[in-house]
């Protein structure tokens, strides 16, 4: 039987095991790269193997400030993206080296004005806040309103349009009922998303609906994290967030256990992920 505890873990290590494994070939198009099987070094940022970008950090922002604020806190939040920002907190090399145009914006708008709910509703719709959501349904297992409420909140701070705000809150959604145990049936109940489609129709390019979209695809059609991941980076285009955003609720759903474990031991600073995820355990106080 797979723990809660094990679940906790998996969904922040999950999400890291993603962008790691998708960040060397991300921007690139599907099918013009060998088809990735395990992590590697290089890509745009020239990382290491196993160093992941900004979906994890901001993940492991947002993550520390539901624990030392218990709750959630919007200023302390947005304070923690300028940190990383600025100074490289919570970054794998110590500086900011990947940030998405519409978390960049979002982020000088705030130093401008300080309007702490700093998304913009003409923004482009894409993954920024999808990427590092998985904290918020940690934080909030208790309360499947509160989990819905405050990921739409989550996205608000830098990512305002409704597309991204939805989607946010879908991904709080299965991802809290993975924590559950329910089936993967009974995860999409109420879903929009047409698991009819072919892997080739699903896309991994950066839009918040299509991101969603294409990691659960690769979830739903998928027996196994390791086959589900792979799926994720080899849709080409923004592989890192695809993978991430698939390996929250595939985390949630196989636990810890069901991550490689050749891809944990590539996993940079896997303990410093293992933290904050057991910090997100107690502070649920489940």
């Amino acid at each position: 039987m797979i723990t809660l505890k094990s679940r906790y873990l998996g969904a922040m290590l999950g999400l890291a095991v993603g962008d790691a494994l998708g960040a060397p070939v991300e921007f690139k198009e599907r099918g013009s790269f060998p088809p990735v099987t395990e992590m590697q070094a290089g890509g745009p940022f020239n990382l290491q193997k196993g160093q992941w970008t900004d979906d994890t950090s901001l993940a492991l922002c947002l993550g520390l400030s539901l624990v030392e604020k218990n709750g959630f806190d919007p200023y302390d939040q947005i304070e923690k993206y300028i940190k990383w920002f600025r100074e490289g907190f919570m970054s794998c090399t110590g500086h900011c080296f990947d940030i998405g145009n519409t978390t960049k914006a979002a982020l000088l708008r705030y130093e401008e004005n300080k309007d702490i709910y700093a998304g913009s509703v003409d923004d482009p719709p894409t993954n920024g806040s999808l990427m590092r959501l998985a904290p918020i349904p940690l934080f909030y297992f208790k309360s499947p309103a509160d989990t819905v409420k405050y990921a739409g909140l989550s996205s608000k701070v830098t990512h305002a349009p409704i597309n991204c705000i939805k989607t946010c809150e879908d991904l709080a959604k299965y991802i809290q009922r993975a924590l559950h145990g329910e089936s993967k049936m009974e995860i999409f109940r109420d879903s929009t998303i047409d698991f009819r489609k072919s892997y080739e129709e699903v896309s991994g390019k950066g839009t918040a609906i299509e991101c969603l979209e294409g990691a659960m695809w690769c979830f739903f059609h998928s027996k196994s994290f390791d086959e589900g991941v792979k799926m994720a980076v080899n849709l080409g285009d923004d592989t890192d967030t695809t993978a991430a955003v698939f390996g929250q609720i595939a985390g949630s759903f196989y636990g810890v256990e069901g991550i490689p474990e050749s891809m944990l031991s590539d996993l940079f600073d896997k303990k410093l992920i293992e933290d904050v995820a057991l910090k997100l355990f107690s502070s649920a106080g489940v």
